[in-house]
């Protein structure tokens, strides 16, 4: 069995709640690592027996022996024994070994869960032909947004793919900061059951919004010197190159729906509503908005387009690449 197929039973069987004596989770995803490890000891453990039949013991803190003994011991008043061993590579001496030895034949009315970040392969391979391993990497980009709508969606809660987008940008695909960052959603939601780019902008750091927000107006102002000094900072400050292209995309779409709304003869006041953004600021949109015509705004989104792909796939410096594309808006 390829071992794609062997993780594939072993998720299987941890959903129908078949729970095996021994497993090795591993990888660099530990979010995904804890949500296991946390269904495990909330299924085979109840609260009011933790304190006797749950042990969560790390690597650098405890020698093979010492695991060993307690991996063996008998629950108290309850079926099963869970025993955590956090960052197993950092055991000393003969521990890895002794725990190998132990996974061979383990006990029965014991669930042994070792976790780990950074192991030697051939150690991995060993251990998963001991013991049921599942391993956890990072998402790639194009798998976060359905993990958040599967994240909202055990709450009854939908989110717009804008909201995503800029969710995702300023997280980037750590799952952690993501299910960070949807606690925040969720708490300042209050009786909604629909998160909007809105809701998100809201709760992103406030100096970090800021911050980006002055490059979008410095860059749809045509303001080219402090356009680039912006820029410069919010690189040096370690901002993600997405998350200044979703922003970017963000002002322009309202722009060109001010210029479509200013044509029609539209008020201000409507045209808040529309674009959804305090009247207080409509009046920055319409003035940025008469240095371009429809046909220009629309390009934008050509060459927003062109530099996220590069961003992904060219061995361009990022700096680089946003300072073209600010030349290039500017020049449009």
């Amino acid at each position: 069995m390829r071992k794609d197929e062997k993780m594939a039973q072993v998720l299987a069987d941890l959903q129908k709640k078949k729970f095996a004596p021994v497993y090795l989770f591993y990888g660099d995803e530990l979010f995904s690592i804890d949500e296991k490890v946390d269904y495990i000891v909330n299924n085979l453990v109840e609260p009011a027996n933790r304190d006797f039949n749950l042990d969560v013991i790390y690597g650098d803190e405890a020698d093979g022996a010492k695991i060993v003994n307690i991996a063996m011991s008998y629950p108290m008043m309850c079926e099963k024994r869970v025993v955590i061993v956090r960052d197993i590579h950092l055991l000393k001496n003969n521990g890895l070994a002794l725990l190998m030895k132990y996974a061979a034949k383990p006990v029965a009315t014991t669930c042994l869960v070792m976790t780990t970040a950074s192991m030697e392969k051939q150690d991995i391979k060993k251990l998963e032909k001991l013991c049921a391993a599942l391993e956890f990497k990072q998402l790639y980009d194009n798998q976060v947004p359905d993990w958040i709508q599967k994240h909202l969606a055990k709450k009854n809660i939908n989110i717009t793919p804008d909201a995503i987008r800029l969710l995702q940008g300023s997280a980037g695909n750590s799952l952690q900061n993501l299910s960070t960052e949807l606690d925040k959603l969720l708490l300042n939601l209050g009786q909604r059951t629909r998160i909007e780019v809105n809701d998100v902008e809201a709760i992103i750091g406030a100096s970090k919004q800021y911050t980006i927000f002055e490059l979008c107006d410095a860059v749809a102002a045509k303001q080219l010197q402090p356009s680039l000094l912006i820029l410069h900072n919010l690189l040096q400050l370690g901002e993600t190159p997405g998350l200044i292209i979703t922003m970017l995309n963000r002002h322009f779409t309202r722009l060109l729906l001010v210029k479509e709304l200013v044509e029609q003869r539209i008020g201000e006041d409507k045209i808040a509503v529309a674009i959804k953004a305090h009247p207080f600021f409509v009046k920055g949109y319409l003035r940025q908005a008469k240095l371009y015509n429809i046909a220009q705004l629309k390009q934008s989104f050509v060459l927003l387009l062109e530099t996220d792909e590069l961003l992904k796939s060219s061995s361009q410096k990022d700096k680089l690449l946003l300072e073209l594309l600010v030349l290039k808006l500017y020049y449009m």
